[in-house]
């Protein structure tokens, strides 16, 4: 395979400010200075937030920072949405964040996550299509950011249509062979947002598209296929091991591959296939209000600004996601993305309300089969 960039160590941003006191003692008077401190807006993500691409946090946020006279700090603490979450609510009673980056439409789902936002609507919200603003949360506890479709992607060095024609329309039961159960890595659904997605994919095909038990599926390869706690484990695995050929990650992996290479790509997309159609799942992923955060006014302006062009024309090559504002021009390495317009959506199957009610139960019946 091609020899991509390394991504950069996920950076930490720590402010200390400093109030300075100068005393001066003049005559009978004492006359104590305090410079201003400034106005800080803090944004709690996670490590690898807009860390794929060339551009940085200034090219980003500087011009906020400019336009209200704050410091934006962006702390990237946590390697997942799942441990922010965590974090907010062991900080609930003084919280230091005022927004938080990075919880899914799944996440969204868990009353923990909403019990540390405060919902909001943007006033620009109209910026972002109405269907990927529901998709992710129809109450706005959190907004979208970027959106992308978990599907399984393949090296195109070791297979393609013509050596696997089933790559072209790809189905669980091909899936269940052990040749190509084998070859492929997935993430876990405790600890990853695609492995969850991939989860909810088999769930959603096999449940309401051909009416049988998930759990079989999942019996039937738990010996072949290779789990790995998140998608960065996951990456280094099938780039690193000849023997799997075929990974579960985003649509977008073609685009950055034809990006960085400035050729053909060499990954492909295998959206699942059932009746004449293609299926994938898509993963919103939003912004939010901290409830009770230091400075709510400032941190409104901020999502608003974060929905704007001045941040969503970097999300594409930084995120290597759909910006959530469509407005934004794509370079032309997004081609070889798969769009929502290429598949149908098991969004549309399995509903937020079905989830939110089963999610718990679901990972423990996996949890069952592949660690029981």
């Amino acid at each position: 395979m091609t020899e991509y960039p390394s991504r950069r160590d996920p950076k930490v941003v720590i402010t200390a400010i400093a109030v300075v006191v100068v005393i001066i003692i003049a005559t009978a008077a004492v006359i104590m200075f305090n410079p201003v401190q400034q106005r800080t807006l803090t944004v709690y993500t996670y490590g690898s937030f807009m860390d794929w691409g060339d551009d940085n946090d200034t090219a980003f946020f500087a011009p906020f920072e400019e336009r209200y006279d704050v410091d934006v700090i962006i702390d990237r603490r946590a390697d997942d949405a799942n441990t922010l979450v965590a974090i907010l609510e062991a900080e609930s009673a003084n919280p230091i964040a005022d927004v938080v980056i990075g919880i899914d439409n799944i996440l969204i789902l868990e009353q923990a996550a909403r019990s540390v936002l405060e919902p909001y609507t943007p006033t620009n919200l109209s910026l972002i299509d109405e269907s990927i603003v529901t998709a992710l949360d129809p109450e706005h506890y959190v907004v979208p950011f970027d959106f992308g479709l978990v599907t399984i992607i393949y090296s195109m060095a070791d297979m393609n249509t013509t050596t696997h024609p089933e790559l072209a329309n790809l189905t669980f039961a091909d899936l269940a062979y052990p040749a190509m159960a084998s070859a492929l890595v997935t993430e876990d659904p405790y600890l990853s947002s695609p492995g969850l997605a991939f989860l909810l994919t088999e769930i959603a095909v096999h449940d309401k598209l051909l009416g049988t038990d998930w759990t079989d599926w999942w019996s039937d390869v738990k010996n072949d296929i290779d789990i790995q706690p998140g998608w960065s484990e996951a990456w280094a695995r099938w780039y690193s091991d000849p023997t799997k050929h075929m990974m579960v990650s985003y649509g977008t992996d073609p685009a950055y591959s034809a990006y960085y290479t400035q050729a053909e790509p060499d990954v492909g997309t295998a959206p699942i296939y059932y009746g004449g159609e293609h299926y994938a799942w898509m993963q919103v992923e939003g912004m939010g209000l901290v409830k009770n955060g230091p400075d709510p006014e400032l941190a409104k302006l901020f999502i608003e600004y974060c929905l704007s062009p001045a941040v969503q024309r970097y999300v594409a090559l930084n995120q290597w996601m759909f910006p959530a504002n469509m407005n934004v021009e794509l370079n032309s390495a997004f081609d070889f993305a798969l769009k929502p317009d290429d598949v149908v959506l098991l969004n549309e199957l399995l509903g937020q309300a079905e989830i939110a009610e089963n999610l718990a139960s679901w990972k423990s019946e996996w949890n069952d089969i592949i660690r029981g």
